[in-house]
């Protein structure tokens, strides 16, 4: 959820001042003035303040360990479904008289009333009226509530009260205060004057929000200040003549705290969104950008979602003239912007829809500017793509239509344009031991601006036969598979010539596996093992098709899953040839008690019987060879908070390693976080601009303290002996605020490329200070953190 500030002006540097200014000591003549004071360190038990060790199990979350304490509520486990003015009202003091309609109390009273309970010194009761008034040492409770006061009037039929010179706690949202008059409506929303409101621990107020008017809406999850101080460790830093403010994670319109960074492609970078909260089911953010040497960039985002359109994510930015821009391209136009569309919905339960569209006015609006509140992600390609989907009980129906927008520097040439796509796929359900038919057709019209275009038409359908016992199954399959083009130009080379080529070719295949399983012990404990062989035969027959054209296939990434696909292409313009056999083993070990894999292995490879003829576009090294890499994966989590996961590609022709990826990640419960990865792909082709990729990843966030923690990211080049990425930053995360500082620097380049085709360098600088129970400042921050170190995720507290 989102929180936001409706302020008059904004000092970041007061903020930033106060932030790192000493915490308030407690003033020693307020340490008499609480019954259980102990020498000058109140204990705060009046404001059902306990501290950290002395709180139940379930409550010593994060939160709690950083104020030290939290707020225990008595009443929390009572039932409160029954309106309290309703019940009946018990009381008992140690002296009472009754006088007409008028009972009075004393010493030492206390009055039940279903779920509300009160106490007080004295106590008098208008039976007629329903008006009770109380006086010394007040106390009036309600599940989540406490208010205490010198002085209390209360309605018993409504629930409305009074208190007067009192303090008052919130337990669920953390939160406490005080006021001269603390008014509780009938709807249970809190008036309080002369009042100040703080989530932070009694005993140490970083910040206070003074009023002379204030309400807090539990309900709603609002609070609202009419003239108000914000004090920051005892000094006042804004005054807001009007302020609403979330006391929990609801949402609710108004300006959001700024975000502030400075990068060396910009300069200083300053937003200030607002936030709209127009309905339930849907919102919108606008945010003003002012970045130092570009300009004022204007972003929109909405969301919405319904039955029947389901989730909508839209938003824009726009710059009208870039300064920066149109120094360095004077002959292009510096008006910039950004447009994106995110949709997903189902309908009736048979219509799924699907919208991912991007485009920019440019190549390197997201490297020069990015967004502030809009989530694109930096790639070769922006995909601009419009899918719906109809759902049958066996056949699935889909119409596509499809484009990219290139924005990488060394990719000169879009891909195709699919416009539209229509396929047809049977999804019934696989039944052992009966013959299960298998279909798929998909049309599709190939666009492009300077390249060869058409139509093409694929069709497969095929029939298997599972076999399947608990220890083990047997698939054969057979299929034929056909391509039908309609081309605007004629094929001049090649078997198939004309504007109308066509191709087909039968494939069959026999997949089959065994499964064993045996009791081991590891130690004091006892586990499964598995042991999974696997072999499978696939033969499809060889069609020449040399010279039919290319519109969206290419060779399959090789890996261990790989060794038990149909075919080595993706897309549909090759009908691969095989005549091959694959071996695979897999063995397991499972803790039966929690299912949880604590170590998988697995190895494989594949015997060629035969040359492949078939490719994608230049002949592969590979294919003349009589055997595949050998593929392995190995996994092992032998601590609950530590996984290690590796794959490997092994090339017995040369033997040399051709590929491997090795990930380390450790997580505790507290998010200490250490990841460390290593990836190696070794290039055999023959563009110069490739090379081996050669990198270390590594990754952490630390806590190295009870309030601070590090965190730090690397992707470094050990060919190069540089880094792509680096990140560092610092975090002071305290009870009621917190302040991160983050410094990045990456390394521009063609994307697709590795890193010989570097061309700058980009730095950027950003801090993020929270006030917890009020806003933030700063977003991005967190989307970096979540993006580049794996498992951290973001906590209020």
């Amino acid at each position: 959820m989102r929180t936001h500030l409706f302020r008059a002006a904004v000092v970041t540097a007061a903020l930033v001042s106060a932030a790192t200014a000493q915490p308030q000591e407690t003033d020693p003549d307020e340490c008499g003035t609480h019954p259980d004071a102990a020498g000058c360190q109140p204990s705060y038990q009046h404001l059902d303040w306990v501290p950290y060790q002395n709180l139940p199990a379930e409550l010593q979350i994060q939160r709690a360990e950083h104020c030290g304490g939290g707020y225990l509520d008595p009443l929390r486990h009572l039932d409160t479904s029954q309106n309290p003015a309703e019940a009946n009202i018990e009381a008992s003091s140690i002296n009472s008289e009754i006088e007409g309609q008028i009972f009075r109390l004393s010493g030492g009273v206390r009055l039940h009333q279903g779920y509300r309970q009160l106490a007080a010194d004295r106590a008098e009761y208008d039976r007629m009226a329903g008006i009770g008034t109380l006086e010394g040492e007040v106390e009036f409770r309600e599940p989540g509530i406490l208010m205490r006061g010198d002085r209390a009037w209360l309605d018993v039929r409504s629930g409305e009260a009074r208190l007067y010179d009192s303090e008052y706690v919130l337990h669920e949202i953390h939160a406490h205060g005080g006021a001269g008059l603390i008014s509780r409506r009938e709807d249970k929303v809190i008036e309080l004057d002369s009042a100040y409101y703080s989530s932070c621990p009694p005993s140490g107020e970083f910040w206070r929000l003074s009023a002379e008017q204030l309400e807090l809406n539990v309900k709603e999850g609002v609070g609202t200040a009419r003239k108000a101080k914000l004090a920051l460790n005892g000094r006042s830093v804004f005054y807001f003549p009007y302020l609403q403010f979330p006391i929990d994670d609801r949402r609710k319109s108004g300006f959001l705290w700024p975000e502030l960074g400075k990068d060396s492609t910009g300069g200083l970078d300053f937003a200030l969104p607002y936030y709209l909260n127009l309905a339930p089911n849907y919102d919108a953010t606008f945010t003003p950008r002012l970045v130092d040497d570009r300009g004022l960039l204007l972003e929109l985002q909405g969301r919405y979602l319904g039955p029947w359109l389901g989730f909508w994510d839209a938003g824009g930015s726009y710059i009208d003239g870039d300064k920066k821009y149109r120094e360095e391209n004077e002959a292009v136009s510096d008006d910039r912007w950004l447009g994106t569309v995110n949709q997903a919905g189902l309908i009736a339960q048979r219509w799924r829809t699907f919208i991912d569209y991007t485009k920019t006015s440019d190549d390197d609006y997201l490297n020069d500017i990015g967004t502030s509140s809009l989530d694109v992600r930096q790639s070769t390609h922006l995909i601009q793509r419009g899918q719906l989907d109809y759902l049958g009980n066996n056949w699935r129906a889909q119409l596509r239509l499809e484009q990219f927008q290139t924005i990488a520097k060394d990719i000169t040439t879009n891909p195709y344009k699919k416009l539209p796509q229509l396929s047809l796929h049977r999804t019934a359900p696989i039944e052992d031991y009966s013959p299960n038919v298998l279909f798929e057709s998909e049309y599709t019209h190939f666009d492009h601006d300077s390249l060869l275009t058409g139509q093409r038409l694929y069709n497969e359908i095929g029939v298997n036969y599972p076999l399947s016992r608990i220890w083990g199954e047997l698939t054969p399959l057979l299929k034929y598979r056909q391509i039908n083009y309609d081309l605007d130009a004629a094929v001049v080379a090649g078997p198939h010539t004309g504007d109308s080529p066509d191709v087909g070719a039968p494939l069959f295949s026999l997949d089959g596996g065994l499964f064993f399983e045996r009791d081991m012990s590891w130690g004091n404990h006892s586990f499964m093992q598995t042991l999974e062989p696997r072999l499978f035969y696939l033969w499809a027959d060889y069609e020449d098709q040399t010279g039919l054209p290319n519109f969206d296939t290419s060779r399959l990434t090789f890996s261990y899953n790989q060794l038990f696909r149909e075919t080595r292409f993706s897309g549909h313009d090759r009908l691969n040839d095989a005549n091959q056999v694959s071996v695979g083993l897999t063995t397991r070990i499972i803790d039966p008690a929690t299912g949880r894999q604590r170590l998988n292995a697995s190895i494989g490879q594949i015997y060629y019987f035969e040359d492949r003829r078939v490719n994608a576009g230049v002949p592969e090294r590979e294919d003349m060879e009589g055997s595949s890499a050998i593929a392995a994966e190995f996994g092992m989590a032998p601590l609950a908070n530590l996984d290690f996961n590796s794959s490997w590609l092994w090339n017995t022709d040369d033997n040399k390693l051709d590929e491997t990826h090795i990930w380390v990640a450790y997580l505790t419960p507290r998010q200490r976080i250490f990841n460390v990865g290593y990836n190696y792909r070794r290039y055999t082709g023959t563009d110069p601009r490739q090379n081996d990729i050669n990198q270390v990843d590594l990754s952490t966030y630390l806590p190295i303290a009870k309030h601070w923690s590090l965190f730090f990211q690397s992707l470094y080049d050990l060919d190069e002996k540089d880094s792509i990425n680096d990140i560092v930053g610092i975090e002071y995360n305290a009870c009621c605020w917190r302040l991160r500082l983050v410094h990045q620097r990456s390394l521009n380049q063609a994307f697709g490329s590795n890193v010989g085709s570097l061309l700058d360098t980009k730095k950027a600088t950003f801090i993020e200070f929270q006030l917890k129970g009020l806003g933030g400042v700063g977003t991005r921050v967190t989307s970096i953190l979540e993006e580049n170190i794996r498992g951290y995720e973001s906590s209020d507290y």
